[in-house]
């Protein structure tokens, strides 16, 4: 008996020996445009020094691998400090996973799988996290870099904390930032991710579920919640209804309208950026009358009766308000024309007298095709006569049918691929051209999707730049089905591919951001970065981007050579402005000679 008492004493001493030499985690940075899968063993720690401009975000990703349960993790940026100075503001996030229940068709041949079907997405920011053994567990970390930051190395310190056997430990990992001597000012790049932050139904997700009563105190909060987001991100377009927001009166065929419920919307996202939004995007005023290729019905205000309720309805909250009832009517009847040629004038006024006729545009009804373009092209005319000189703007899935309706063309990325010599000649003609991406184009195009390398998200603006689109737009920041922490990701029953309906997700009074919609805020960055390489040197320009964007539907998507390219243009203009300021030097001096 002693003998064995003996023996289990020494094997309890060994593996005491052992868990004591074996740390609880270990830490490893990866790429941030690696997307790290829950089932995933094997690790390298790939010390990578950030490169980045004034102006921009650096971003890290940190991995955990835990030995031990840990319970009550947090983590937080100690410090990011260098020889000129602290950098403050960093942020930290835990990367969540959702689940992507429907296969994407037809396969891209960059397609990411994971036999869980669960893909990292969700920034969570106020979580503590508990890992098992042997779990695995990204940390997000968004330092912002201030115009005025000094340039230079910049070392920075991550600190994870939790509990072990109850015992209170912490573990760090230090990171290093080279901010260069390049600044981004204001970003140009229009960009719109259609919100649905003024539905009641949408808002309540971010209120415990309970109802949030349109134009309340509470409902204003919650605005101003998605225009922090959505501006931060580099959003400078927002598509926004005056037309829902109107309060009208009607008095025997006479309307009255008082807009102050959008300019509240207008304002309060003007006042969150650093600048005014660059564009105010009017929603559409038409809608199908039936199936997908229907014409499109303009949506009026009637009164409120028995005759009225019977005609189709819209998808605005308000759907009755102050007697009247929003129906939808061909543009060739009386009782459209006379509520248009009343409501549209007074649109008008109101833009002209609050300052904002220069930089409004207006839909006229989504994604027209070639059967329903007739019907388009009527309101279209009809709206351009009584707003001169605002654009109208639309989102298309064809082409030479809508010639002479439109004025700012934004087609699905894979129909400019198709008709790219009528886009080149529309652009010729002074047209602007932005692109889409939604439901599809799917295959190899670049696109949002969570089954997609991250770095096709990104390179979404890589193609704006290589093809002179200047906007981008896409339908779903926040269509919520359901709870998409908890809800299979790809809603209305696998309808939708994966991610293609939201990109961020909701919190109790907050957003949460995602990888996704970082990877396009930096892309967004990337844009600016060869733009000003081109007012330099338009060859070197043509040389970066053909590195990434071979065409439309063909990338380099290895993201270690991407970060490579990236970090190349930074050393080009850095080496170029320190050459400009060498030859002004010499030219002063010759001057003070």
């Amino acid at each position: 008996m002693r003998k064995l008492i003996l023996i289990f004493c020494g094997v309890f001493c060994c593996l005491t020996a052992l868990h004591a030499k074996d740390p609880a985690l270990y830490l490893y940075q990866v790429d941030a445009l690696d997307k790290v899968f829950k089932d995933r063993r094997y690790f390298v720690d790939e010390i990578d020094t950030l490169a980045v401009a004034r102006g921009e975000y650096a971003t890290l990703q940190v991995v955990i691998k835990s030995n031990r349960e840990i319970k009550g993790m947090r983590a937080y940026v100690e410090s990011v400090a260098g020889g000129a100075g602290e950098i403050e503001g960093a942020q930290t996030g835990w990367v969540g996973y959702v689940r992507a229940g429907r296969k994407y068709q037809p396969t891209s041949k960059d397609l990411l799988r994971t036999p869980s079907d669960y893909f990292p997405d969700p920034i969570l920011t106020d979580v503590e996290m508990d890992m098992e053994v042997n779990d695995v567990q990204p940390v997000w970390v968004t330092v912002p870099i201030a115009r005025d930051t000094e340039p230079g190395l910049y070392k920075g310190r991550l600190v994870i904390e939790g509990q072990v056997d109850r015992k209170k430990q912490s573990w760090s990992k230090d990171f290093y930032v080279r901010v260069f001597p390049v600044t981004i000012e204001e970003t140009s790049l229009l960009v719109s991710n259609w919100s649905a932050h003024t539905s009641p139904v949408t808002l309540s997700y971010l209120n415990g579920m309970a109802p949030v009563e349109l134009y309340s105190d509470l409902y204003w909060e919650l605005i101003g919640v998605h225009a922090r987001m959505m501006v931060s991100h580099k959003q400078n377009v927002l598509r926004i209804f005056p037309s829902w927001h109107v309060l009208a009166t009607y008095d025997n065929g006479k309307y009255t309208f008082d807009f102050s419920r959008f300019d509240r919307e207008v304002e309060l996202f003007d006042a969150v950026g650093e600048t005014p939004l660059k564009r105010i995007e009017g929603g559409h005023l038409a809608w199908r009358s039936g199936a997908w290729d229907e014409p499109f019905h303009v949506e009026i205000l009637l009164p409120d009766n028995e005759e009225t309720r019977k005609y189709k309805g819209t998808a605005a909250p308000n759907k009755v308000e102050n007697g009247l009832r929003r129906v939808i009517l061909p543009i060739t009847d009386p009782r459209t024309k006379n509520y248009l040629d009343q409501y549209l004038p007074a649109l008008k006024a109101h833009l002209e007298e609050k300052g904002w006729y220069g930089r409004y545009m207006q839909h006229i009804a989504d994604e027209p095709t070639a059967r329903n373009a007739p019907s388009y092209g009527a309101i279209s005319e009809y709206v351009k006569k009584h707003l001169p000189g605002v654009p109208v703007f639309d989102a298309v899935l064809t082409s030479r049918e809508l010639a002479g309706t439109i004025d700012v063309w934004v087609p699905v990325l894979d129909v400019i691929h198709r008709d790219w010599k009528f886009y080149q000649d529309l652009k010729k003609q002074g047209k602007e051209i932005w692109f889409y991406t939604c439901v599809g184009p799917r295959g190899n195009y670049a696109n949002r999707f969570l089954e997609q390398p991250l770095v096709q998200t990104r390179i979404l603006h890589w193609i704006n730049y290589k093809y002179g689109l200047v906007g981008y737009l896409h339908w779903g920041l926040n269509f919520w089905g359901s709870d998409p922490l908890t809800s299979d990701a790809s809603r209305d029953r696998g309808k939708l591919p994966a991610g293609d309906a939201n990109i961020t997700y909701p919190g109790y009074r907050k957003l949460y951001s995602s990888i996704r919609l970082e990877a396009m805020r930096d892309g967004i960055y990337d844009y600016e970065l060869l733009k000003m390489l081109e007012r330099k040197n338009p060859a070197k320009a043509r040389e970066y981007i053909n590195a990434i964007v071979m065409n439309f539907d063909n990338y380099d998507s290895n993201f270690s050579y991407f970060k490579r390219v990236r970090r190349g243009i930074l050393i080009y203009l850095s080496q170029m402005d320190a050459t400009l300021n060498a030859v002004r030097g010499m030219d002063a001096h010759s001057m003070n000679d």
